[in-house]
């Protein structure tokens, strides 16, 4: 174990202290053992365990009762749930059961194996799944199963999630402590993982554990890739304890952080014991196809033989009248589960007679009714009694699964009539149970069953139970109104309550948001979002609105980047509740939205406007935080227009007033420390205005104050965009060191988009400034080309760079001139490198013998720096002129320009730029 039987609770830690059985007298030898007073209340049914009896064991005084940790209790699917109900054998599937038996040995030699089994609604997934459990070993086999629904496909990880509930069995009065106690002994104990494991599985099930086991300090990415992480892991230590099948269900209404998972696990099985078969519909398009360990296996529809099977088993052998018969098969159109029901409800029906070994009309073949879907033929066998269908009703407006507990407090029936009911559900096969009454929870054997038992219900009788649902979840299971909220939503919504809905649909959104459950989060929000339309004009219902706009646009940022169109649209309409609120966090992430989605698109004119409502903002407001967003802003669109002095002026104001004491929280809200901020933008300004040495050193400092900072996005801008003004220095060793940092940071904290995008970005103009075409670093430019030079912010200049070396003179002044175009465009205006951009185009007029044109381009170069103020890109552009009029014979014109801009300098002597102009001076 990792942590001392000091360090567990009191109450737990007889039930975790294992013993070396070698030590034990009188035990058979295990590898571990449980021993505690009280380990059958503590572990309940989360385990598999052999009773060892009393033992008197060394240091201890008294006999203590032992048992031994044999298996992880089985997770039940509705089928597994059917145990002892009538269930029709399966036919005609003996090829596609043979195929996942020949995985399974394949997985059980240890070559990990996946197999895609999908077909339509009713074909027979599920049954299959059913079978190939039944048919691997009793002993030493393991298996996981997990069970997706259309009622929780924005319900980040619900899988797992309900995987582990229904395995560990926590009761609703159960402490803290116990439920993490239950916790230790599965994923410690058990399948002998870290305690750091635990705290992520916690998490998952809302389990409060910062008491024992300390505060996350970790990012939301890097706490969602550990989550991940852990899921996988353990899916792997039960494979490696003993071979094992995965059963996942209906993985086209899995949610998007549990196919996340998913894609990390058919990664990694291929060297696992482990089997996965996945069910899913026609409609889902799996991506893993293409590995050689996944297998596709599509099932078709019965022939007219194999159907005729199943109504001889139903019919136990008795033949219907021919007549009867084909209709069936017609209808049923080789369906499996059509043929089972509609067969079901003919027998029901009463229009039949037993004959002995076959049935007759029982009047007029005439008379018989024969439904014409299955939808028809379920509903006739739910009609045959209204105390069932108004049962299946209830049941079908809770969920796929429902609880004892919860339909008996909503159905308007004595218990006894309910207990009659539910039975009779079950007994006909539509529902299965899981447990004993009132503990029990019951499972519709379809969702086409829920679905016919929904849709038979009446608007208002639909709205009036959803209501009742929704009360009595609130009152009596306050565990799913924290953890589950948006079930509450749900329920709320289809009531026709709004004002009730809208503030659950925050609370799921928020949940999925902070655990970076993004797909999930952007769908609960924009849920709320539709519902806070419907409402009466208020102070609440505008607090609402902005809320869920807020979010939305920070769910947008986090999923698609600051470049992502949806945050100005769902911003813009926030903008004057955010200016009617008491509250300037709300305005200035509305206003910070709206400002930085055109910057980083190129649009950097367009975002001053925004950089000024900023201002404008924390004038009026004299908020102090308003006030460092909005100078951050202001100084960003500045320094990106060009106008160096106006950058350096907001810098200048954020630096006056900032204490890191004081004003170190604006990071975490903002992802961007105002201090490091300004070090990132004024190393490269103060070395643009002349200033070399003290550019580095800025540099050097805005990087030591960010990692005191701690915060790992802000410490990997500042690494990475940060580190350009070494590019601008043509230091590639001090590039490659700081791209080496941001990618331990970047990978520590799982933030992929400085691993993907900035990383190699920053290897790419170290590749540039030595000058050599390195193959690794083009392809991984060329394959990432364009999050890196395609229409946004910083185009121009990586456009600029990318053409020096890597093309021929003429594509490169077709790169070029793509970047002037951008630069010159209305409303967008990036002309901080627009200097350098001309430059570059006069030397590659030159290589290509149209001296005039590249003169006039250096010239026109020399002028925007000699505007900007910008000492060091008149020094490079005067530089290659003067060297392009040497070549002409102009030495006086060349040395005069070259040396006024030479002598304004005082610093920076070892740089490239200073020394190849004193060499050139020298020759002049």
């Amino acid at each position: 174990m990792n942590k001392p039987v000091s360090a567990i609770s009191p109450s737990w830690r007889w039930a975790l202290r294992l013993i070396s059985l070698r030590g034990c007298r009188g035990l058979a030898a295990a590898d571990q053992i449980v021993i505690a007073p009280s380990t059958g209340r503590l572990v309940g049914n989360a385990f598999e365990l052999a009773d060892l009896g009393e033992h008197e064991l060394k240091g201890i005084s008294e006999p203590v009762h032992a048992w031994r940790v044999i298996a992880v209790s089985a997770a039940a699917s509705r089928f597994e749930a059917s145990h002892g109900a009538q269930v029709t054998p399966l036919v005609g599937r003996e090829q596609e059961i043979g195929l996942l038996l020949d995985r399974w040995q394949q997985a059980q030699e240890g070559d990990g194996q996946v197999v895609l089994l999908s077909g339509e609604p009713g074909i027979g997934k599920s049954r299959i799944l059913s079978v190939l459990h039944e048919r691997l070993p009793d002993q030493g086999v393991g298996t996981l199963r997990f069970q997706c629904s259309p009622y929780y496909i924005n319900s980040a990880l619900y899988p797992s999630i309900d995987n582990f509930e229904r395995a560990l069995k926590f009761s609703r009065d159960e402490t803290i402590d116990s439920k993490l106690d239950k916790l230790e002994a599965l994923i410690v104990t058990h399948y002998g993982r870290p305690f750091t494991d635990v705290r992520f599985i916690a998490s998952l099930l809302s389990i409060p554990c910062e008491d024992r086991y300390g505060p996350f300090a970790m990012t939301p990415q890097k706490h969602k890739g550990e989550t991940l992480r852990t899921l996988v892991d353990l899916t792997e230590a039960a494979a490696r304890h003993q071979p094992t099948v995965m059963l996942f269900e209906d993985l086209h209404w899995a949610d998007p952080t549990s196919l996340e998972a998913m894609d990390l696990l058919v990664d990694r099985v291929r060297t696992i014991p482990l089997l996965i078969v996945l069910t899913h519909r026609p409609e889902f398009q799996p991506k893993w196809g293409s590995h050689g360990h996944v297998a596709a296996l599509n099932l078709s529809k019965l022939t007219r033989l194999q159907s005729s099977a199943i109504v001889s088993k139903l019919t136990s052998g008795k033949a219907l009248p021919g007549d009867l018969l084909g209709q069936i098969l017609a209808k049923t159109d080789g369906i499996p589960l059509f043929v089972e029901e509609l067969t079901k409800a003919i027998l029901e029906s009463g229009e039949l007679k037993d004959a002995g070994d076959h049935y007759d009309y029982a009047g007029a073949a005439r008379s018989v009714t024969i439904p014409a879907t299955l939808r028809d033929s379920l509903m006739a066998r739910l009609d045959r009694s209204v105390q069932v269908k108004e049962i299946a009703q209830i049941g079908a407006a809770i969920g796929r699964e429902f609880s004892y507990e919860l339909i008996a407090a909503v159905a308007p029936m004595s218990p006894a009539q309910l207990d009659d009911g539910l039975e009779r559900l079950t007994d006909s096969g539509l529902a299965f149970r899981r447990g004993t009454p009132p503990e029990a929870t019951y499972i519709f054997k379809h969702a086409l069953v829920q679905d016919a038992a929904y849709d038979s219900l009446l608007k208002s009788r639909r709205q009036e139970l959803h209501g009742k649902i929704a009360t009595v979840i609130e009152e009596r299971f306050p565990n799913i109104k924290d953890t589950e909220p948006e079930v509450l939503a749900h329920h709320y919504t289809e009531v026709g309550l709004p004002e009730k809905a809208v503030p659950y649909w925050i609370r799921a959104g928020q949940q999925a948001l902070g655990r970076l459950a993004l797909p999930e989060a952007i769908a609960h929000l924009e849920a709320g979002l539709g519902l806070v339309a419907m409402l009466a004009t208020s102070e609440r219902r505008d607090r609402w609105e902005l809320e869920t706009r807020v979010l939305l646009s920070l769910a947008w940022e986090a999923y698609r980047g600051w470049l992502a169109p949806q945050i100005t649209d769902v911003l813009r309409p926030a903008l004057p509740l955010a200016r009617r609120s008491d509250n300037p966090q709300f305005l200035a992430r509305t206003l910070w939205g709206l400002w930085v989605n055109p910057l980083t698109q190129g649009r950097v004119a367009e975002s001053l406007t925004w950089a000024k409502e900023l201002l404008k903002a924390a004038d009026e407001t004299e908020d102090q935080d308003l006030f460092f967003i909005a100078h951050m802003a202001a100084m960003a669109t500045y320094f990106w227009l060009g106008e160096l002095l106006q950058a350096r002026e907001h810098g200048d104001r954020i630096l006056a007033d900032y204490d890191a004491a004081r004003h170190a929280h604006i990071v975490q809200a903002m992802n961007h420390d105002p201090k490091t901020m300004t070090g990132i933008y004024g190393s490269q300004w103060v070395w643009m205005l002349g200033y070399p040495d003290r550019a580095a050193m800025l540099s050097d400092e805005k990087d030591a104050h960010a990692r005191r900072q701690g915060h790992a996005f802000d410490l990997c801008f500042a690494l990475s965009f940060g580190a350009v003004v070494f590019d601008y220095r043509r230091e590639a060793e001090a590039l490659i060191a700081r791209a080496k940092e941001c990618e331990e940071v970047a990978n520590e904290n799982s933030l992929p988009f400085f691993v993907q995008v900035q990383v190699p970005w920053l290897r790419f103009l170290a590749s540039i400034t030595v000058g050599t075409k390195l193959e690794e670093e083009v392809a991984v430019f060329m394959q990432n080309r364009v999050n890196l030079i395609d229409g946004q912010t910083g185009t121009p200049y990586t456009r600029c760079r990318w053409a020096q070396v890597y093309l021929t003179p003429k594509e490169a002044l077709s790169e070029i001139d793509l970047a002037l175009t951008q630069i010159e465009r209305p409303g967008w205006q990036e002309r901080v490198h627009y200097a350098e951009v001309l430059r570059v185009k006069g030397c590659i007029l030159q290589q290509l013998g149209e001296l005039d044109e590249a003169a006039r381009c250096m010239l026109r170069s020399i002028d925007f720096a000699r505007q900007q103020q910008a000492k060091s890109w008149e020094l490079r552009a005067a530089t290659s002129l003067a060297r392009l009029w040497q070549s002409q014979g102009k030495r006086k014109e060349a040395l005069d320009l070259l040396k006024s801009v030479y002598d304004w300098f005082t610093e920076g002597f070892d740089t490239e730029d200073l020394k190849e102009a004193k060499a050139l001076l020298e020759e002049l």
